[in-house]
């Protein structure tokens, strides 16, 4: 698995937002 980094363009895959693209703002 790549590793996420801040900034990077994701799709959210759990939550109400699934599907969605998303920026990641923090890497937990």
């Amino acid at each position: 698995m790549k590793k996420i980094r801040k900034g990077d363009s994701v799709v959210l895959l759990t939550g109400r937002d699934k599907g969605k693209q998303g920026t990641v703002t923090a890497v937990l």
